[in-house]
């Protein structure tokens, strides 16, 4: 179920303050373009920021979709934005179970650019794995998705460190 709105919240056991509790809200304006904002309680400082993306190019069956966006830096970063864009392609059609992406993204922090990358792997229609690289580290989640617009996901940060994120879409 597509809403409006998002809502999120996730947890993730991990030694920096900025990352470990972070709550979104995100309105979707158009069917390509979504904006809100993200709170980080435990951030020393700035723990509003904007977060946005913006479908460039939508996936069809000869071409890759194409999004850009901002956010928070990556999940290993005490503080700064992260801006992005990536290109994502669900392989084998629409019954495919997999699609990779690579991206693109500058980090304020480490003042650097990175290229991150990772596959989603559809287990079953609601069960999805994503193992991703950052640009400089790997994580995996396994997320399950209700019909009602709720998703549930066990994250393991760094491949190491525990978390677990919860969506509403209304």
């Amino acid at each position: 179920m597509q809403g409006k709105f998002q809502f999120a919240q996730r947890y993730v056991d991990t030694v920096q303050e900025r990352p470990r509790w972070r709550t979104t809200l995100t309105e979707r304006i158009s069917p390509k373009f979504q904006i809100g904002v993200e709170y980080n309680a435990n951030a020393p400082d700035a723990k509003l920021n904007p977060v946005g993306n913006y479908f460039i190019q939508t996936e069809n069956e000869s071409r890759p979709g194409i999004i850009a966006g901002f956010s928070s830096d990556r999940i290993g970063t005490p503080h700064g934005m992260s801006y992005f864009v990536s290109a994502q392609k669900q392989l084998g059609g629409e019954k495919g179970r997999v699609a990779p992406y690579l991206g693109l993204s500058y980090s304020e922090f480490g003042k650097e650019v990175l290229t991150p990358f990772g596959a989603s792997i559809a287990l079953k229609d609601d069960l999805v794995l994503l193992p991703m690289c950052d640009g400089k580290y790997g994580h995996t989640t396994l997320s399950w998705f209700s019909k009602r617009g709720e998703s549930i996901s066990l994250i393991a940060a760094f491949n190491k460190r525990v978390g677990i994120a919860f969506a509403r879409n209304f």
